[in-house]
């Protein structure tokens, strides 16, 4: 079954919703209990449990990506990249910060 992404209306149970893919990062955890103004939440799902995640908040020409966790059995697994390229074409003009770069380019990505 391949990776499903769909958006998450951010909510006061996204973080519990999110828990087993942010077990390790719960500064992210944190994010999601109060997400900036505007942020949409994309989720990635697999045989019906969230497996990853990408949090953008709106910019002047489009959408940068605050920050993106995989489960951690998953991670090296090219979830991510994954996930990012099926939010760019979700969320026009995405942008991401300099870390996410290599995992952009494995994933046939242009750069931010």
């Amino acid at each position: 079954m391949p990776l499903i992404a769909r958006e998450h209306a951010l909510n006061t149970r996204s973080a519990d919703h999110f828990a087993r893919v942010l077990r390790d990062q719960p500064e992210i955890a944190a994010q999601l209990a109060a997400p900036p103004a505007g942020a949409r939440l994309i989720e990635g799902h697999f045989n019906g449990s969230p497996l990853a995640l990408l949090l953008a908040v709106p910019k002047a020409d489009g959408w940068e990506v605050l920050t993106l966790a995989v489960h951690p059995a998953s991670r090296g697994r090219g979830v991510g990249g994954t996930l990012l390229a099926m939010a760019q074409k979700s969320l026009p003009g995405l942008t991401w910060p300099a870390c996410l770069d290599d995992l952009a380019a494995k994933a046939g990505l242009a750069g931010a």
